[in-house]
């Protein structure tokens, strides 16, 4: 079976990657976790005798990759990785190439801008659910919320913002280890790590061994090694300070804030150990291209080293198509269970 890369390049609908398949140099989209925005990068030689039309700031790409597999370009299959507005262009010369930059940010620039305003509004005598918070944001800017099941109810104490929804909402997700992203007119809040979608499947997923593997570098942070994590609460009952854990053993650390809740410092102590038992190990891999491996997946790394073998959550990918072929670069959390 013939396995030569395969992209398709579309510009405001109209695929280009045909009239200029002799001209790229390099195509390659990066997707990630979290409101850091998916990228694309595009580069063509551009010759003088036939310059290549600069786009407009509105202008929009649709790339996919994939593999001919004895097929013709028409009908090979492919994956489609994402749609993005061109946000910046260069030229250069005088070996003339033409570099496209395009970011998947297409959301309300509303979203970055500062915003006053109490959670719950000033007046009212009731505990701050998690998910209601996410979806009354969403709702303002005409998404759809799809929070994981984890932080469905959840309570969380009274908030004073004094800064953009963006700013909000990322700083929850990183205090409860969530996946904060929004794609396709949704907000998404879940659970890092899961391996699953908002609707209960699972991910993508690969097996990735010797044969697949080009390259790899595992980077270990002992001082991120904790085993367990303290959090305190205020009991109203009891008027004094309680104390909650999550793992065991040493070497421990304790979060400062003291919550209103038990509940609400059990998973803030849930939250900052499953952060910590990732950033322990990382690995960066470069593997033959496979456009099915996204970021929030999971893949297991079997036969390699016994350091390396195991699951591992996908932070970031960067799919890249050149003159070298088709090959993937991901970064990856360690996935250990809590």
């Amino acid at each position: 079976m013939n396995l030569q890369p395969h992209y398709s390049i579309k510009a405001n609908g109209s695929e280009v990657a045909n009239t200029l398949k002799n001209r790229l140099v390099e195509v390659s989209v990066t997707t990630r976790t979290g409101l850091a925005s998916d990228t694309c990068y595009v580069r063509f030689d551009n010759l003088a005798e036939a310059p290549i039309a600069l786009p407009s700031p509105s202008d929009k790409l649709e790339i996919a990759m994939g593999y001919k597999e004895g097929t013709k370009d028409q009908s090979a299959p492919s994956t489609k990785l994402g749609i993005f507005e061109v946000g910046a262009y260069e030229l250069t010369g005088p070996n003339r190439s033409l570099t496209l930059f395009g970011n998947k940010v297409l959301w309300d620039k509303d979203f970055k801008a500062l915003k006053v305003r109490s959670w719950p509004e000033n007046g009212k005598d009731e505990p701050v659910l998690l998910d209601k918070l996410i979806k009354e944001i969403a709702a303002e800017y005409g998404l759809q919320a799809k929070i994981g099941d984890t932080f469905q109810g959840l309570e969380i104490p009274h908030i004073e913002q004094s800064e953009s929804d963006m700013q909000l909402l990322s700083k929850l997700a990183v205090q409860f280890d969530a996946i904060m992203k929004i794609a396709d007119d949704k907000l998404i809040f879940m659970a890092k790590g899961t391996g699953k979608s908002l609707s209960g499947k699972a991910l993508p997923s690969a097996t990735i061994g010797k044969k697949q593997l080009t390259a790899w570098k595992l980077n270990a942070n002992h001082h991120k090694l904790i085993k367990s994590v303290d959090a305190y609460f205020y009991d109203q009952a009891l008027a004094q300070k309680k104390q909650v854990s999550a793992g065991s053993g040493t070497p421990k650390t304790a979060l400062t804030y003291v919550h209103h809740t038990q509940a609400q410092a059990q998973a803030a102590a849930d939250a900052m150990l499953s952060r910590l038992a990732r950033a322990h190990r990382v690995v960066a891999l470069s593997v033959v291209g496979d456009p099915a491996l996204v970021a929030g997946g999971v893949i297991t790394i079997k036969e390699v080293d016994d350091s390396l073998d195991g699951d591992w959550f996908i932070s970031e990918v960067k799919h890249v198509i050149n003159h070298s072929g088709f090959a993937s670069h991901l970064t990856c959390e360690a996935l250990i269970p809590i």
